[in-house]
């Protein structure tokens, strides 16, 4: 263990130094984040900076895991299951960002193409790892667990990569959110593992997400990008499959939830009634200082800074943590 420490410790290390790089290199080329033209408007001071930065998550990480299996550990196919699909979620993310800055505006991918794209993936990983037919679902708040059919595993697994993917890259709008709730969730699932394996896959990405939120804390030099994001989700609804708590993870990963509720209860009551729930939506942009905006809303007026928001996100996430790993241990 004291290895696997040292090791982590040399990543955090070289995720921060290379993010700096990555940044460095991105600002001179103008390469940066478009920003939306609707929502807060203290957002438009982010506008050129510089994004991607999941792109040296996903090297260092995938480097590091093949490094520990060469060297020390050997990859068990939950681990390769893991990293193969953070990687290939990543490379969805990575096309959505590339897209972006090609076409000079903050949409690139649609969403009939992520939702393909997705789909394709998961069916490489069913039909690549055929071990996960045989992991048994832990029902929340019970010692029950299911064996699914074929038909149904394969809807669980592409429900996880589907929801969660997108869970995070709507939480990733507020400087280092996305990441700090990642480290949160991953510390989780490492409280609940039960034998040694997953320690290898996940304290070198704690590591990693350590030294990239040096540079991605407020004021972020660095963002995560679509790239980052729908990576960290792969990570996490693999993790979720083959540990066999897809059940929980919408409790251990409930923050994700409510970001990505806010935004279906704004846009469905907007169509309903023609008003919106939140000043913005996903939720945490409703806390935020705004000006210009001409509209009613329900909730009430908030509005704190930036880490603020972010900090009192992180908190709220450490409680889903713990109802996640309650839900297990009844």
């Amino acid at each position: 263990m004291s290895l696997l420490v040292g090791i982590s410790l040399l990543l955090t290390l070289a995720t921060a130094t290379l993010a700096h790089l990555f940044a460095a290199g991105m600002r001179r080329a103008g390469l940066g984040q478009q920003i939306r033209k609707y929502g807060p408007n203290i957002h438009e001071k982010k506008s050129g900076t510089p994004t991607m930065g999941g792109i040296v998550i996903l090297l260092v990480w995938v480097a590091s895991a093949l490094a520990i299996h060469f060297w020390w550990q050997p990859l068990s196919w939950k681990s390769l299951f893991v990293v193969v699909a953070g990687f290939s979620l990543g490379l969805i993310g990575l096309t959505d960002d590339l897209l972006s800055l090609w076409n000079r505006r903050s949409l690139g991918l649609s969403a009939r193409q992520k939702v393909i794209l997705t789909t394709a993936v998961s069916l490489v990983l069913f039909f690549s790892f055929p071990q996960i037919l045989h992991i048994p679902v832990q029902v929340p708040f019970s010692h029950i667990t299911l064996s699914l059919s074929p038909l149904f595993s394969f809807f669980l697994l592409w429900g996880a990569f589907m929801t969660t993917a997108n869970g995070m890259n709507l939480t990733d709008g507020l400087d280092g959110l996305a990441t700090g709730v990642s480290i949160l969730i991953l510390c989780g699932y490492l409280i609940l593992s039960l034998d040694g394996e997953f320690c290898w896959t996940i304290i070198p990405l704690l590591g990693v997400l350590a030294g990239f939120l040096w540079v991605n804390a407020y004021p972020a030099q660095l963002f995560l990008g679509d790239v980052g994001a729908f990576a960290l989700g792969g990570v996490v609804a693999a993790i979720a499959l083959v540990s066999g708590t897809a059940l929980i993870l919408p409790l251990l990963a409930g923050l994700l939830v409510v970001e990505s509720g806010s935004v279906i209860l704004q846009v469905t009551y907007f169509k309903l009634t023609g008003r919106r729930i939140f000043k913005v939506s996903p939720l945490h942009h409703h806390f935020e200082h705004t000006t210009g905006i001409d509209y009613t809303y329900l909730l009430p007026k908030v509005e704190w800074a930036e880490p603020k928001i972010t900090i009192r996100l992180w908190i709220l996430q450490i409680l889903f943590v713990g109802l996640g790993i309650i839900a297990t241990r009844v």
